[in-house]
């Protein structure tokens, strides 16, 4: 398949890269700053522009990754008509794009890419299109890759988001929370890596709550207590784990019931 990317961010670098081993041909990277256009050009080794008037008018799918105020004014810029084009964003409508194409969708892809940090597993997809015959497309791309995927809706890919949120950004709050506590406590973070390995590993996409331990699933007042002294100085602390706490009791409750 013939691919053009438009953006420069994570999401595009990783996916050109993605689809390029895959053996798709990527005619073309975009960005609106020269330099960052130039030095993504370079590095897959493709042609690359900084305007909108230069970009190749040959792919069969061009990908928008872009943040998800710019998409809103995308289309301003480009025309495409016939071709299929998506964007890769969580949260906004395949709608957007209405303007730029009679052939629209979605090719959002469900992990965490920030930085130089590595992508160290595969990961899934949540896709959809305006045309039945452009989700056929988009599904044969996510598996010329062996990624896993759903088609869905924009709200139900709206609510993964969320769901998104709970299991990746909320989490690593709350190991800096404890990185912090281990610092404070002259303790090495790093003799809890295989506690939160372990945890994660559990997870077999069946409902989480029957791996759930701690004070506040056995009842264990005491302990909840002293923990919440070892907090003094840290009110805002003691207030998210009273709260999660109180949540975890409920879910117990309810289990018993």
């Amino acid at each position: 398949m013939k691919l053009v990317l438009i953006g420069s961010g994570n999401v595009a670098k990783t996916l050109a890269v993605l689809f390029k081993h895959a053996g798709h041909e990527l005619l073309q990277v975009y960005s609106r700053d020269e330099t960052k256009a130039s030095e993504f050009g370079e590095a897959l080794g493709v042609p690359y522009t900084s305007h909108w008037q230069q970009i190749n008018p040959d792919a069969d799918l061009y990908i928008i990754a872009i943040s998800d105020s710019a998409l809103t004014e995308i289309g301003r810029y480009i025309s495409l008509p016939g071709k299929l084009v998506v964007h890769t964003a969580g949260t906004v409508s395949r709608e957007v794009l209405s303007g730029i194409s009679d052939r629209y969708g979605v090719l959002y892809p469900l992990q965490s890419l920030r930085g130089s940090a590595p992508v160290t597993a595969q990961f899934p997809f949540l896709i959809n299109a305006s045309k039945p015959t452009d989700i056929e497309l988009l599904t044969n791309l996510v598996s010329s890759v062996g990624a896993d995927f759903q088609i869905v809706d924009d709200e139900q890919r709206a609510r993964m988001h969320l769901a998104a949120v709970w299991v990746n950004n909320f989490p690593n709050l709350f190991y800096g929370i404890a990185y912090n506590l281990c610092e404070e406590n002259k303790t090495e973070f790093k003799l809890l890596l295989p506690l939160i390995r372990e945890t994660a590993l559990r997870m077999d996409g069946s409902d989480p709550a029957k791996w759930q331990t701690g004070p506040a699933s056995r009842g264990d007042g005491g302990t909840i207590k002293a923990h919440l002294d070892m907090m003094k100085n840290h009110p805002d602390w003691q207030q998210i784990y009273s709260i999660l706490s109180e949540e975890i009791k409920m879910e117990v409750d309810n289990s018993i019931r």
